[in-house]
């Protein structure tokens, strides 16, 4: 275990003094794929837990040596530096050579334990807040390059789902195509064979734009959250296996009550931010990447740790950004880490608009 005068604690170490004891007491919050992210950082560079690769040299084959296999997990503090670098590589290639904006879409407290508990649902804040954006740039004449992210905490491990969206200032222009892009994925709802589509404008131009409404885009993001969550929510329990938490869902009367407050509530729409024009797409990317592909605290954040403790620093925001630490036990801490962990296959990132035509 790692002593105060360490100059920096380790997750791994953390994890290798209290996970079975952790698992034993709390099984029903360790779900399988929770346990295997887990397994694999415990087994991260053993050469007894995920192997080892063995060079020889071609003139004297004795001399050897055994290179430790890494896990290659997001949640490994060290396999998730390589993970960065590459994705911010990929997305500077991808993305296109123009200004963009940063455009961050939060959700009501009140979605926050439902959409955590359930993250089949989170489907549906990609859908909302992509949707708004392509939406309001068709009808501005132009297919934007988007890249979103969500994140599910904040920097003191709460809960807190949001997500980051990258869109290109401007896109392809839509001149006469346009109507005929629209009737388009009105088929491809009703007929899935339909793969793709061959052609947007008949001569590619770019459009450059510089203006994001968020006013407009707080009650447009509200609606369509509303809209697809009600979508997901009862396609579940029209299902062969509902979710037993939903059913409470399944009384019409109480599934617009619901909602219904919520509008009243936020009369002025959902949250949402949107920066300045900016030129330097790496540092976003950089800042947005280290929590989508490392684990959501930083091992510099951890200031301490004992057997019974963990204290980390975290910017408190209600306090303007002032740095403050925060000690939890050792348990409470492994579990606020873990519940932040996807589930297997989900993508935390995804992209949309001109990026996905070029990645056909």
């Amino acid at each position: 275990m790692n002593d105060n005068n360490s100059k920096q604690f380790s997750l791994k170490q953390i994890f290798k003094d209290h996970w079975h004891s952790f698992v034993k007491a709390n099984k029903t919050l360790v779900t399988w794929y929770i346990a295997y992210n887990v397994w694999k950082i415990l087994n991260c560079r053993e050469p007894d837990g995920l192997g080892y690769m063995t060079f020889a040299c071609p003139v004297q084959p004795e001399q050897n040596c055994h290179i430790p296999m890494s896990c290659k997990s997001r949640f490994c503090s060290v396999c998730a530096k390589v993970q960065i670098d590459k994705w911010v590589s990929d997305m500077n290639r991808l993305f296109p050579n123009c200004p963009y904006y940063h455009i961050t879409f939060t959700v009501p407290s009140e979605f926050r334990t439902l959409l955590f508990e359930k993250k089949d649902l989170l489907d549906a804040v990609f859908s909302a807040s992509t949707e708004t954006l392509i939406s309001f740039c068709k009808e501005q004449g132009f297919l934007p390059a988007i890249t979103a992210v969500i994140h599910t905490f904040g920097s003191d491990l709460k809960r807190h789902i949001h997500i980051h969206c990258i869109i290109s200032a401007g896109g392809l222009k839509l001149n006469q195509k346009q109507k005929r892009y629209t009737r388009y994925i009105k088929r491809k709802k009703r007929n899935g064979r339909i793969k793709k589509i061959s052609v947007v404008v008949d001569n590619p131009k770019w459009k450059p734009h510089s203006f994001f409404p968020f006013i407009m885009l707080h009650k447009r993001y509200q609606a369509l959250l509303i809209k697809h969550l009600k979508k997901r929510i009862t396609k579940n329990i029209c299902s062969d296996n509902p979710d037993e938490d939903l059913l409470i869902f399944s009384d019409p009367n109480v599934l617009k009550a619901f909602f219904d407050d919520l509008k009243n509530e936020y009369n002025k729409g959902f949250y949402g931010n949107v920066s300045e024009e900016r030129k330097d797409l790496k540092a976003t990317v950089g800042y947005i990447g280290r929590y989508a592909r490392r684990p959501p605290l930083s091992e510099v954040r951890i200031k301490n740790y004992t057997i019974d403790y963990v204290t980390f620093e975290y910017k408190d925001y209600y306090a303007n950004g002032a740095r403050t630490l925060y000690t939890l036990k050792t348990f409470e801490f492994i579990e606020k880490l873990i519940r932040h962990i996807p589930p297997y296959y989900f993508n935390v990132i995804r992209h949309y608009g001109i990026i996905t035509l070029m990645e056909k």
